[in-house]
């Protein structure tokens, strides 16, 4: 069965690399499904897990062992002079102790959910950090997927070059043949096929290059045989909402600088905890016992830090600037974000007007290119001048060929700077 399945999957891959159409909704789902980013979106969560998990301690008893030997000087000492009556051996100078402090807090404020909500909201930010870096690989993948477009329709376009050319050749082969023609007519013919397979070799070599790159975006296999599918001109919807995914980070910055701020305010609110000890050493609670003895101690505790040299305060004021740079970055990032739109709204407007000349052009050179073919035949014009009107005609072809992708493209990156 596994052996099946393995034939079966290069099966598979056989026909994607020989007979696929590429289309770019594809590649942007293949390049986001491949990209290394998409990876970490699992480990930031692990991380995110693990503090949620160390701040939950905080709720959780605290044990400290502690153990000590020491030799002092002096001991504590109890004169008396009562006859009859000795008094209590005197204090030894070495004296041992091993113990353990537990201490349980009962009130902290709301300190231990404010710092689940900050870490939420960290790892809410890191997330769309990582969004918005692989929302940045559209872009790319826009780039390469329509050069790759028009390299192909350009390539179309020379392959009907090289067959019109190889027609003319066989008409311009009879007429020398039969000294209508001159031989030099043929040789410019066949030179000018030439030139048209150098111009084929150096668009498969970009082609290739352009390949190359996206299939490491994709990871898949792209030949010269892949079709790449042509999108068609997306409506632009002007003065439309953004949903750039920076958008939502900026929003998740405040939120997170919301929950530290907090934060501060409850770390300035005391906290109540009870406490306990328990050890053995000499000499134990009593320190008029030399003996070594066990001992214990249970009891609760305040502690608030009533005055930090305005340090708390000096913290929220930063938070508070930091807020104020979001907001900043978030006005300029509209803006650059509201140029670049306007850019493309002008070059989409541009780019029809073009393609409305570029089919009358067309239609004017493929004519001219007519009556050459027909001169040329009937020993009107050499080769020179028909190979120029052909390159015209041609020219306006590629022309307008490369304007309908443009024009998609121009929509296509409106919407992927717009965020949709």
């Amino acid at each position: 069965m596994r052996r099946l399945l393995m034939v079966l999957f290069f099966f598979i891959l056989i026909q994607w690399s020989y007979g696929q159409e590429l289309s770019l909704d594809s590649c942007q789902s293949m390049a986001r499904r491949n990209h290394p980013l998409l990876r970490q979106a699992g480990i930031i969560d692990q991380i995110s897990d693990l503090r949620q998990q160390n701040i939950e301690t905080l709720n959780l008893p605290q044990f400290d062992l502690s153990a000590r030997a020491s030799w002092q000087s002096d001991v504590t000492k109890l004169v008396l002079k009562v006859p009859g009556f000795k008094g209590p051996d005197p204090l030894s100078k070495d004296q041992y102790k091993a113990y353990v402090d537990i201490k349980q807090r009962i009130y902290g404020g709301g300190i231990t959910k404010k710092s689940k909500e900050l870490e939420e909201a960290d790892r809410q930010v890191s997330r769309q950090q990582n969004e918005t870096e692989l929302y940045k690989i559209k872009e790319t993948v826009n780039v390469l997927y329509f050069n790759g477009l028009i390299i192909q329709e350009n390539l179309k376009i020379i392959n009907l070059k090289k067959e019109t050319l190889d027609e003319q050749v066989k008409v311009v082969e009879s007429a020398v043949n039969n000294g209508v023609s001159l031989p030099n007519n043929l040789d410019q013919l066949r030179g000018e096929k030439l030139m048209a397979d150098q111009q084929e070799i150096e668009l498969k070599s970009t082609f290739h290059t352009t390949c190359g790159l996206l299939e490491i975006i994709i990871g898949l296999p792209i030949t010269e045989q892949t079709v790449f599918f042509k999108p068609s001109v997306l409506n632009i919807i002007l003065n439309g909402e953004l949903s750039r995914p920076e958008i939502v980070l900026f929003s998740l910055q405040q939120l997170k600088l919301d929950k530290s701020e907090q934060l501060l305010k409850s770390s300035r609110i005391p906290f109540i905890f009870a406490f306990g000890q328990s050890g053995y050493g000499r000499p134990g609670f009593n320190m008029l016992d030399n003996n070594f003895a066990d001992y214990y101690m249970v009891g609760a505790g305040l502690s608030w830090n009533i005055w930090d040299w305005n340090k708390n305060r000096r913290d929220r004021s930063t938070i508070k600037l930091q807020k104020d740079m979001i907001t900043i970055n978030l006005d300029n990032f509209n803006r650059s974000v509201k140029m670049a739109l306007k850019q493309e709204e002008n070059n989409a407007t541009k780019i029809k007007r073009l393609i409305t000349t570029d089919e009358q052009l067309v239609s004017i050179k493929d004519q001219i290119t007519k009556r050459s073919a027909s001169a040329l035949k009937n020993g009107v014009i050499n080769s020179a001048d028909y190979i120029r009107d052909l390159n015209g005609a041609l020219q306006a072809r590629v022309n307008l060929e490369t304007h309908k992708v443009q024009l998609a493209q121009t929509s296509v990156n409106y919407l992927t700077i717009k965020g949709n």
